[in-house]
């Protein structure tokens, strides 16, 4: 089983990044310049990297349990490079990107920067990271061990802007005990929204019995799937593929689409489906490990990540069933995305040292094993099946990594990064359905809102 399970990985690593716009050449690792700088002064200076003195600022957001994780991987590393200390930032989702945006103007970003595939082409085009090809090619960076597929979604413009630090795949976690007091099956990886619906009613039909509040958490991440699925299910991307600041549909389809998905939003919210946007707000600042679904309160949450599956099993003392998001027919549109990356900002002093940190949290089997997958399925063969073959039958890592095994033969294409209007639309978006649900705007008029809005920022992003 532990050899299937690295075989399977293998695959969904191939099949990952399949249309991230690489040719699979060599030539992808060629020098390149990093601030005007050409390749050939990259680790130039006589010794290692780890021979220098540095003192490393590095941010990331997550979990309590990422916190922890992190922490003891850097311990790790620093126990065995003590001329490199590492000065952790951590906070919650919501939070972090604030924090970014006040430390960008500022210009005092951390060295080492934990990354998004939302925000990265913003920050590469506002040249807040740098290019790290120059560390492959000077060996600073090991990427020998690391498939290209599994690496090439941090190529933002031919450049290597940052460096994946796992596979990941949206998910919905079951409470198994409570769809058995219920006596309803766990659903299948191809479930419908139909079906959803049918399974949120009988589970809030013994709502007192269970103890639970609302059949589903959903979240802010839920709701962003939602709107790329509703697209993609019609055969279109939400944002244009050809790299320009526009949607990939034109109003009145687009109207027609987001109406729907408005209306059943609001439908979910009032039937108790889901929970209201004010509480799905405050898990969210609070992060996953104080959501309702930890507490017993909710038996389904569609607003996670697999990688988040630890933290939630940790928080909650048990283990949750994950199985794919449902659509609107058994046709999958979920994707399998880079987790988050490691960047290195282009205010640090020390970028080699802070290269030679991200690759060591690559292939580090040490390191690794204090993450523990945490943050997604390694992309280092040699680290990945040294984790594999250390998962204990039943338990929540080995259930992560069966669940990204099972959905790479079934996952759609992922869409390229997102333009640098995201951030604002995404904000745009949630204000809409917040307008719909909260305050009683029809839909139709939310939705006018948002497409005028949503031009400004996409002229204002060029």
């Amino acid at each position: 089983m532990k050899k299937w399970i690295s075989l399977v990985i293998v695959a969904v690593m191939v099949l990952s990044l399949a249309a991230c716009g690489t040719s699979g050449s060599s030539n992808q690792q060629t020098p390149k310049d990093v601030d005007g700088e050409t390749s050939a002064t990259v680790g130039s200076n006589d010794g290692a990297p780890y021979d220098t003195k540095a003192e490393l600022r590095m941010i990331w957001w997550g979990s309590q349990t990422r916190h922890d994780y992190t922490q003891a991987a850097i311990n790790v590393f620093q126990d065995a490079y003590p001329n490199i200390t590492i000065t952790p930032e951590f906070t919650a989702w919501d939070a972090y990107w604030e924090k970014l945006a006040a430390m960008s103007a500022s210009k005092n970003l951390p060295d080492i920067l934990q990354h998004d595939y939302k925000y990265i082409t913003q920050y590469t085009n506002n040249n807040l990271i740098i290019d790290l090809f120059p560390y492959v090619e000077s060996g600073v960076i090991d990427l020998s061990d690391c498939p290209e597929s599994t690496w090439a979604g941090g190529i933002v413009k031919d450049k290597l802007v940052g460096i994946n630090l796992g596979m990941n795949t949206a998910s919905v976690m079951i409470d198994a005990e409570m769809f058995e007091k219920a006596g309803i099956p766990i659903p299948e990886d191809t479930w419908t929204i139909a079906e959803y619906n049918e399974i949120c009613d009988k589970l809030l039909a013994k709502k007192d019995e269970l103890g639970i509040d609302f059949a589903d958490q959903s979240g802010k991440n839920a709701f962003n799937e939602q709107m790329q699925f509703a697209f993609r299910e019609k055969g279109m991307w939400f944002y244009n593929q050809d790299g320009s600041e526009s949607f990939g549909w034109d109003k009145e389809t687009g109207k027609q689409i987001i109406v729907e998905l408005l209306k059943r939003e609001k439908e979910n919210i009032e039937k108790k489906r889901t929970a209201p946007l004010a509480v799905r707000d405050e898990n969210d600042v609070n992060g996953p490990e104080s959501g309702l679904i930890v507490k017993g309160k909710t038996a389904i949450n569609t607003a996670n990540w697999s990688n988040q599956a630890k933290a939630l099993t940790n928080a909650a003392g048990k283990n949750f069933v994950l199985v794919a998001l449902p659509s609107e027919t058994t046709t999958k549109m979920q994707y399998i995305k880079p987790s988050q990356f490691l960047s290195v900002s282009s205010n640090s002093q020390y970028p080699e040292q802070a290269a030679f940190f991200i690759s060591e949290f690559t292939n580090n089997i040490d390191m690794n094993k204090e993450l523990k997958g945490e943050r997604g399925v390694p992309i280092s063969d040699v680290v990945r099946e040294a984790l594999a073959s250390s998962f204990e039958e039943d338990s929540i890592d080995k259930a992560v990594f069966e669940f990204v095994g099972r959905m790479a033969p079934i996952a759609n294409q992922i869409w390229r990064p997102e333009p640098n209007a995201n951030g604002a639309i995404i904000v745009l978006y949630h204000n809409m359905l917040k307008s719909v649900v909260d305050d009683g705007m029809s839909p139709e008029e939310a939705f006018e809102n948002f497409y005028a809005q949503a031009m400004v920022e996409f002229e204002m992003a060029k």
